[in-house]
């Protein structure tokens, strides 16, 4: 009987000893699950203060220091104001309606957006609004990647027009 139980519990070792080895130190490792990388849905680190980017592209910012720092540098020609008024249409007469005072098809699925001929758009500067278009508001996307900032300043030459300036 004692030989018997022996032989089990050896048997169980060697058993055991040669299962775990394809996986030796399974709970103590796990250098593949916890590594230095970007997850799914998780943003990159931030770049450094004051770092040049390498690709040409301009940095976001908050709105209003945008609104401070930006001055538009396209002059408000009528071919400005006309590809302003293009591009508004392709991209924010969705939601902001045709007038820019909201009532666009999507926005009646969505939270409805700010009208942009009121008073508080009409104060702010070109740099806020040329912010609000590259990176989004609290509710709206970003077309970051979508307009080059020319197209960006010519969509609020367009607005400050539909504003009356």
């Amino acid at each position: 009987m004692k030989k018997a139980s022996f032989a089990l519990l050896v048997g169980f070792l060697i058993f055991w000893l040669g299962a775990a080895g394809p996986a030796q130190g399974f709970p103590w490792s796990k250098d593949m699950i916890r590594q230095p990388s970007v997850k799914p849905q998780e943003n990159p680190r931030p770049e450094p203060e004051g770092s040049v980017p390498v690709d040409g592209r301009d940095r976001p910012m908050s709105r209003e220091k945008a609104g401070q720092i930006l001055r538009n540098p396209v002059q408000t020609t009528a071919d400005s104001v006309e590809n302003g008024k293009k591009l508004y249409n392709i991209y924010c007469a969705l939601c902001h309606g045709p007038t820019a005072t909201g009532g666009g098809p999507v926005s009646r699925k969505f939270v409805p957006p700010p009208n942009l001929t009121d008073d508080f758009f009409k104060k702010r500067p070109d740099g806020f609004l040329f912010e609000t278009i590259r990176s989004g508001g609290p509710v709206m996307p970003g077309y970051r990647e979508s307009l080059t900032p020319k197209e960006r300043w010519d969509i609020v030459n367009y607005l400050r027009r539909l504003q009356g300036q």
